[in-house]
């Protein structure tokens, strides 16, 4: 039997061979990149959408607040007083020199 001879690497094909990898991989750090990036901006969009949404619900903290007094007995007194009106037996004193 006769032993075969190694064959000879052709220098262009191993040249295009490298060339080939080397594009493909340029390309998946091309593509990691660009995604890196869009990341990044939706990672400051949730940021900014969150600092939105606690100013938002401090705000409808501030109203429930606010509702809760309007709605109350010492609120509508208050305000039947701006109006002149008075509690019965209630007895009211009036600066004459006014």
């Amino acid at each position: 039997m006769e032993r075969e001879k190694p064959k000879k690497s052709n220098p262009i094909v191993i040249t295009l061979y490298l060339i080939f990898w080397a594009v493909i991989i340029i390309m998946f750090f091309g593509l990691l990149a660009g995604q890196s990036e869009e990341y990044n901006a939706l990672r400051a969009d949730l940021t900014r959408l969150n600092a939105s949404v606690a100013e938002a619900e401090a705000a409808a903290e501030q109203l429930e607040i606010q509702l809760t007094f309007f709605d109350s007995d010492a609120y509508m007194e208050y305000l039947a007083r701006r109006r002149g009106m008075v509690r019965p037996n209630e007895i009211i004193f009036r600066n004459i020199a006014e």
